[in-house]
């Protein structure tokens, strides 16, 4: 993780922003849905943070980085900029990592508010977002930065259940002896020969 500011320059601008912003923080709700207030708060080892923090920063970083470049922003909460804040050390001092967990407050409700307000914010910015601007590659940056943060929301409440000695789940799966839904196996025909595969170029 960068201890500055994004690198604009190293990032092209995704099409369709205002349709994917949606769908990103819809699916990091989704992968939270299933878990208790309880679970959303606790750290079970200081690399690791908890759900809680998770939503709230992803959130930070666009209240931040795209909302707070108009001066007539009000943010949500001047003081969760040090809560939220996370290696941007250019941005102001932040709470330590390894004390996320003793965070009580604000609580789970109000994150979720917090994402409200800042989504509302953001739905209003995304329509007038020209692509290739500055401003919509920190949205695409913003973007990938909370996709980051779903493998970590997952891996860290992965761990945190993990260390419970009533091995609860993270949540419902398919009941004993349940049929699967998985398609039949079958023969994909291929061509020999050696091919080139990955990414050609910068960016």
């Amino acid at each position: 993780m960068s201890n500055s500011a994004p690198d604009l320059a190293a990032v092209p601008a995704a099409p369709a922003l205002a349709a994917r912003y949606p769908r990103v923080r819809a699916h990091t709700d989704r992968l939270s849905a299933p878990l208790h207030a309880e679970d959303m708060a606790i750290q079970s080892m200081p690399s690791a943070s908890p759900g809680k923090w998770h939503l709230a920063h992803t959130t930070w970083f666009f209240e931040q980085f795209v909302l707070a470049q108009d001066p007539a922003y009000v943010p949500f909460n001047p003081k969760w900029n040090y809560l939220f804040n996370s290696y941007y050390r250019s941005l102001g001092t932040m709470h330590e990592r390894e004390r996320r967990g003793l965070l009580s407050r604000p609580t789970l409700a109000e994150v979720q508010r917090y994402r409200q307000h800042v989504d509302a914010a953001m739905a209003e910015v995304l329509p007038q977002t020209v692509p290739g601007t500055e401003r919509a590659r920190v949205i695409e940056i913003g973007l990938q930065h909370e996709q980051q943060h779903q493998e970590l929301l997952m891996m860290d409440i992965k761990h945190l259940l993990s260390l419970n000695p009533l091995k609860p789940a993270y949540a419902p799966g398919p009941a004993p002896g349940a049929p699967g839904s998985a398609a039949p196996l079958r023969f994909l025909p291929g061509h020999e020969g050696v091919v080139e595969i990955g990414h050609e170029g910068g960016g």
